[in-house]
């Protein structure tokens, strides 16, 4: 398993803390659970120094896969940070389509790519795992063969067994319990706001 270093992870921390893309409150998430956190990285492309970090948490994640081996971002979040990647680091890209289009090719992912390709999926994070099956079977019923999924956060919240528990190999950049740890350790959270939030992840 790779593993991204402890450097790394404190800069995706602290850029993601500044911009207020690491949020506290209550949000609503797709599963109906009422979270004390959110995590937009829908808004990383808006802020080009934490593009560049992340950019690089998931290229240490990338760096024992084979250059043949393609890259394809899961639309919407994981779309900009895969192509990101793919130019930062010269990997080649597909692209799923988040709605398939009636006319031309048809395709439900486009690029140049030939029938048993490996691909690497791509994309922001993982609470429970569902819509991660969902862009797995999108991508083989295309004729790819996933090599591994790759998120920059896991949330916790079993979705990294539901990947594994289907035969697949996933693996994230950082937990949220890691992003926590770093920032109770520079003091942007308190002990009491720590704790409880990680009692919440331990609890759902």
């Amino acid at each position: 398993m790779t593993e991204v270093s402890i450097t790394t992870q404190q800069e995706v921390a602290r850029e993601l803390h500044k911009n207020g893309l690491i949020k506290f409150g209550e949000f609503t998430l797709k599963s109906g659970i009422i979270s004390p956190f959110y995590i937009d990285l829908r808004q990383v492309q808006s802020f080009p120094d934490t593009l560049r970090v992340v950019t690089k948490a998931y290229g240490e994640l990338l760096q024992n896969v084979d250059e043949s081996v393609f890259l394809a971002g899961v639309p919407e979040a994981g779309t900009p940070l895969a192509t990101a990647v793919g130019y930062e680091y010269g990997r080649r890209l597909l692209q799923p389509r988040k709605v398939v289009k009636d006319h031309g090719t048809k395709s439900s992912v486009e690029g140049a790519f030939e029938q048993g390709d490996r691909v690497v999926l791509l994309d922001d994070l993982i609470t429970k795992g569902d819509s991660k099956l969902e862009a797995i079977d999108q991508v083989t019923k295309a004729g790819l063969t996933l090599d591994r999924f790759i998120v920059l956060v896991d949330r916790e919240q079993g979705g990294m067994d539901t990947i594994r528990e289907a035969g697949h190999t996933i693996e994230a950049a950082m937990t949220m319990t890691s992003i926590l740890g770093i920032l109770l350790s520079e003091g942007e959270l308190s002990t009491e706001q720590h704790d409880s939030m990680i009692n919440f992840i331990r609890n759902n």
